[in-house]
């Protein structure tokens, strides 16, 4: 049995946009903040993205999430944000429940093998969670199982398995 994999802490980053990560080493840009395309789209205003910042600090759950249930944003603007960015957001997924519903669009095994949580569905974007969103044609396998386009999120190793242990 090889022995577990050993990574630091996971602390949330400091930066405006928590949600912000890189792809890949070669990406060294980061994608423009799911708020900024917001306000850009004239979907919700500054102020808006701040309020919903500040709530975000405190919970860690995805500024998307937390957009729709305290502002009212549609999940159709919110899938069309999220495909405008191009790296893979950060999300922390023991800090918000994650239906059994969605989490099983997959199945438990190809997860435990792919380490990979399905955790939300937004119409035809589903988004998943994976220690490592780099795997281009593990999003198109994925996208072909489920009939769904795949928005990817970077998410702690000790999540995805502690996520998947629940099964």
């Amino acid at each position: 049995m090889p022995a577990p994999r050993r990574i630091p802490p996971v602390r949330p980053s400091s930066s405006a946009q928590p949600d912000a990560a890189h792809t890949s080493p070669e990406s060294k840009r980061e994608s423009e903040p799911l708020g900024k395309i917001l306000v850009r789209a004239n979907a919700l205003t500054r102020e808006q993205i701040d309020a919903a910042l500040l709530l975000q600090r405190k919970s860690f759950k995805p500024l998307g999430r937390i957009l729709r249930e305290e502002f009212g944003l549609s999940s159709d603007v919110l899938a069309a944000a999220l495909r405008q960015q191009e790296t893979a957001p950060r999300v922390y997924l023991r800090f918000f429940p994650v239906s059994n519903e969605i989490q099983h669009l997959l199945d438990l095994e190809f997860c435990r093998q792919h380490e990979a949580v399905a955790f939300e569905k937004l119409g035809k974007l589903l988004c998943v969670a994976f220690s490592n969103p780099n795997t281009k044609n593990l999003l198109r396998h994925i996208e072909s199982l489920t009939a769904s386009e795949v928005k990817a999120y970077s998410a702690p190793w000790e999540d995805i398995q502690k996520r998947l242990a629940m099964g």
